[in-house]
């Protein structure tokens, strides 16, 4: 059967099975298409595990790891991205009870994805790089996002002296994830007064609205 197109939209809600099954077809099309297949660092699929191990329930870690297909990661192999996207889904179904529905589970997980990858030798490099305010963040973060996350396409554009868009397409993660992951970014960067808005402009892209004191 062939793959549906990049433009599709998906055929479920977020967090469906059915939405989840468009989301591994569009990597699979896109890995086609594609020299490099998208593939991500083991340290984000630690950051998940992190999550999920804080409720105590190593049945629910194993499961992760089951829907990943691999019993560990080792922080800076890379892993393929398909496998970042099903263990996100299984741990937003195992957390959902917990932080009030598939969103917010995902939500934390983007943000402990950040915090780990900020306290880790690369992340704080990455920090150094950014001094000198958030338009300085910004000219590293792409750079960041492209060390734990192959093939991510990001661009960013200045709209004022405290305000910027980051533009994120073909993004196969639930938006939650990385909106969160900005909002910890900037946080690690000791940004004051950050926000972080989303607008999708297509299935799989979208534009980040940033503002800052």
């Amino acid at each position: 059967m062939q793959n549906p197109p990049l433009a599709t939209p998906p055929p479920g809600p977020v967090g469906s099975d059915e939405e989840l099954k468009w989301r591994l077809a569009l990597i699979e099309e896109h890995n086609q298409r594609s020299a490099e297949p998208l593939h991500s660092r083991g340290v984000v699929f630690n950051s998940v595990l992190e999550v999920v191990r804080k409720l105590g329930d190593e049945h629910a870690v194993e499961r992760c790891l089951q829907a990943a297909g691999e019993p560990r990661f080792m922080d800076f192999f890379n892993y393929p991205f398909s496998s970042l996207v099903k263990m996100t889904y299984a741990a937003g179904w195992v957390l959902s009870d917990k932080y009030g529905g598939f969103d917010k589970a995902v939500w934390e997980m983007g943000s402990q994805a950040a915090a780990s990858f900020y306290s880790s030798a690369a992340g704080k490099a990455v920090l150094v790089l950014g001094r000198g305010g958030p338009t300085k963040m910004l000219d590293t973060i792409v750079n960041a996002f492209q060390m734990v996350a192959k093939g991510a396409e990001l661009s960013t554009l200045l709209t004022g002296p405290k305000s910027a868009i980051l533009i994120h397409k073909r993004d196969f993660l639930p938006r939650p994830y990385m909106q969160s992951g900005l909002v910890s970014t900037f946080a690690a960067a000791k940004v004051k007064g950050m926000s972080v808005n989303v607008r999708p402009t297509g299935p799989l892209d979208t534009e980040y609205d940033l503002s800052w004191d």
